[in-house]
């Protein structure tokens, strides 16, 4: 059993004025308790992620850029880093255009995601993004 931990659940974490702030708090929570066994996350997902914070920052907060880095990188890390390969890249761009419908596109990152579960067999994902129903479990609390 494996879990993939995505980019909303992260800016929640530390975020406390995120929507999905207290659902990332319940769910670190059963990750520390091993409840979805091997906990991953990707390379794709830290840079959205480092992205994310600092511009929604604006670039004044360097601080939780520092501690975002954190969560992924060093003895704090909360996840395995994968990284995404340069030879799925064609099937991530495939999956991406497939699944991308007017008024609901699909990003790049999220087709890598699913792409990557796939090859790595983990069936769920913390993720507050609805788009992954019926392709993995969602655990959003």
């Amino acid at each position: 059993m494996a879990i993939l931990l995505n980019t909303g659940f992260y800016f929640g974490l530390l975020s406390i004025k995120d929507q999905y702030h207290q659902q990332s708090q319940s769910i670190i929570k059963d990750l520390i308790k091993n409840k979805y066994g091997k906990i991953y996350t990707t390379n794709f997902i830290l840079d959205e992620s480092l992205t994310l914070i600092n511009v929604r920052t604006k670039g004044k907060r360097l601080d939780l850029l520092e501690k975002t880095k954190k969560l992924f990188l060093g003895p704090l890390a909360i996840a395995n880093l994968l990284i995404i390969e340069n030879s799925w890249l064609e099937s991530i761009f495939t999956l991406q255009k497939k699944l991308t419908t007017p008024g609901n596109p699909l990003s790049f990152t999220d087709a890598s995601n699913i792409i990557l579960c796939q090859k790595f067999e983990i069936q769920n994902i913390v993720s507050f993004d609805k788009h992954y129903s019926g392709l993995l479990n969602l655990v959003n609390h």
